[in-house]
């Protein structure tokens, strides 16, 4: 049965004010949106592509000036995730100003890669791809997203065209685990690297008790 729950954001975070700033920031983490295109079966942090929540999210100035004092601050690498951080329209712009003089480590499913979007995928920083399955049939059965596994494939492509190097993660679970060899040899035929990527699953940040139960199904002894 596929969980639809419209969440809030809001429920994912918390503010705290404080009068001075405790040590210097050297790494910054930014999630650009909550918002996926993706419905992993695993997730843990989404909501839908379409959810108003949208109208919510920081706007490309607030999260320049705030990255800008960032850097005066001393921030030197961004850790850049979501969510599915490129849904965002203006995600490129986003990106460039992040990368351009600091290092980063961006999370992706790999589904939305433009050609421009390689092209700057090939600064100075670590690109982690998603990988479900090693054949569409798999890799879409977990993310509830038919064609998925053919758009990651498109993304890679992008990326080798542009000579951009990425790290393929794979993700198990037990709907997948019986092609875990096979997505092994796959992640090692498209990049040198590969590594495993949410060898634990987490449970859900809103606590929804019936995602909560689909993640706990999915987890690996």
């Amino acid at each position: 049965r596929e969980i639809r729950q419209e969440v809030s954001m809001t429920e994912y975070s918390s503010y705290k004010q404080v009068q001075k700033l405790p040590r210097v920031p050297l790494k910054g983490s930014i999630d650009l949106t909550y918002r996926c295109n993706n419905n992993c079966r695993h997730c843990w942090l989404r909501i839908p592509p379409d959810s108003p929540e949208k109208a919510r999210e920081l706007t490309f100035e607030e999260i320049i000036a705030l990255a800008g004092e960032a850097g005066k601050m001393g921030c030197r690498k961004w850790s850049i995730s979501g969510g599915e951080p490129m849904l965002r329209p203006d995600f490129a712009d986003i990106f460039d100003f992040l990368t351009r003089d600091r290092t980063y480590t961006l999370n992706t499913n790999g589904t939305l890669i433009t050609s421009r979007i390689a092209r700057l995928m090939k600064r100075r920083g670590s690109n982690l791809i998603a990988l479900y399955g090693a054949t569409a049939g798999v890799h879409d059965h977990i993310t509830r997203n038919p064609g998925s596994f053919e758009a990651l494939m498109r993304g890679i492509a992008l990326l080798k065209e542009a000579g951009a190097g990425f790290t393929a993660q794979i993700v198990p679970m037990k709907d997948n685990f019986h092609e875990f060899r096979a997505m092994v040899d796959l992640a090692e035929s498209l990049s040198p690297s590969w590594r495993i990527g949410a060898s634990w699953l987490y449970l859900s940040a809103c606590g929804t008790p019936e995602k909560n139960r689909e993640i706990e199904a999915q987890r690996l002894p």
